[in-house]
């Protein structure tokens, strides 16, 4: 069979966004309302064969507990998700918030069958059906990089805002590497927006080369401590009083900023005291250690990845999907209710969509 999987949230907040100027004519936003079924439209159009199942997000209880142990281990400086909490939230976000309920008891009306699987998040459940799915062609609707990791030979991802189909042949062609390779790039970056810390100054050029060259952040990680591992016997990791040195080290600008008290901003970031090579750090910064060519060549990144490792590991975990959840629901068509469907379009009023409103059986 063909399988259209949609990434609700992430098609619903893209929604919101691009019509957060409309509303109906009692002021109710309906911007993720329209958005959403106009996609929707577009997407029977192009799949009119597919079977669509719409999956939304629960929150990943494994996700939440491990991160949770990453900030009493000083991993990191919050758990997953947790700046959305502290984030002002833009008003196209809370309209989806507040619409939601709203937005899937419409989608009802269309037959298309909706799953939430309150421990897990859409694409640990899209990523298991893909799994489970092995002889029926997937198409997985959703703009989120995060599933180039699922792409396979029967598995491809269709990006409405780039207008795009990402393929697993189109995706190594583009980036050199393999799918399940981009986890080991988000790894080292790790990830702002689900709030997953990778290494200080790691970007997503730098992560990738890094993967293309060494295929995994294991490799990355043992190539690093080939070439500084020997260094690390002469200059053992520093506490106290001498990991505090470490901490405070300021450029000239960055030590004149400090003491007009504008901002502090140090070359070691987040750092603990439990961490490796911090001895090497110092010793650099302090210029008792003269690194030749090879070692000094990305001095800075090479020594954060390597004091980071246990990050990395963390990030990994929390980047890869949970891509065999046990006792999926079964994907079951439900009926078409013209009647209920067109109310709902008359109250949001999505009046230039009612026309083709019979395109969604």
């Amino acid at each position: 069979m063909q399988y259209l999987l949609i990434d609700g949230n992430n098609l619903a907040i893209r929604a919101a966004f691009a019509n957060e100027e409309l509303s109906n004519h009692n002021g109710v936003p309906t911007g993720v309302h329209y958005g959403f079924f106009n996609s929707l439209l577009v997407l029977k159009e192009k799949y009119p064969s597919y079977q669509f199942l719409i999956v939304w997000d629960g929150k990943s209880q494994r996700r939440k507990k491990e991160s949770e142990e990453g900030v009493k281990r000083n991993l990191i400086k919050e758990a997953y998700k947790e700046n959305r909490q502290n984030d002002e939230v833009p008003r196209p976000l809370k309209d989806f918030y507040s619409q939601a309920l709203y937005l899937k008891r419409g989608l009802e009306q269309t037959g298309i069958p909706q799953i939430r699987l309150p421990d897990f998040e859409a694409d640990d459940v899209i990523a298991s059906y893909c799994t489970k799915m092995v002889d029926d062609e997937i198409v997985v609707v959703t703009s989120d990089k995060d599933y180039y990791q699922i792409l396979s030979d029967h598995v491809k991802m269709w990006d409405g805002m780039k207008d795009k189909m990402v393929t697993e042949e189109s995706f190594q062609e583009e980036f050199k590497i393999s799918p399940q390779q981009h986890i080991d790039c988000g790894a080292l970056m790790g990830d702002t927006g689900d709030n997953i810390f990778g290494v200080p100054s790691i970007g997503e050029k730098t992560s990738l080369e890094a993967i293309q060259t060494h295929s995994s952040w294991q490799n990355v990680i043992k190539y690093l401590e080939d070439l500084y591992s020997p260094v690390r016997k002469d200059f053992p990791d520093v506490k106290g009083s001498e990991f505090e040195k470490l901490r405070n080290i300021r450029t000239p600008k960055e030590e004149e900023k400090f003491k007009e008290g504008k901002s502090w901003k140090g070359k070691y970031p987040e750092i603990t005291e439990d961490m490796p090579y911090t001895g090497v750090a110092l010793a650099f910064e302090e210029k008792r250690w003269k690194p030749d060519a090879k070692l000094k060549k990305n001095l800075k990144t090479n020594i954060l990845t390597l004091m980071f490792v246990d990050r990395i590991e963390l990030a990994y975990s929390l980047k890869k999907m949970d891509d065999a959840i046990d006792d999926l629901p079964d994907i079951k068509k439900g009926s078409f209710n013209r009647e209920k469907l067109l109310e709902y379009f008359d109250y949001y009023d999505i009046e230039s969509l009612k026309d083709e409103i019979d395109r969604l059986k």
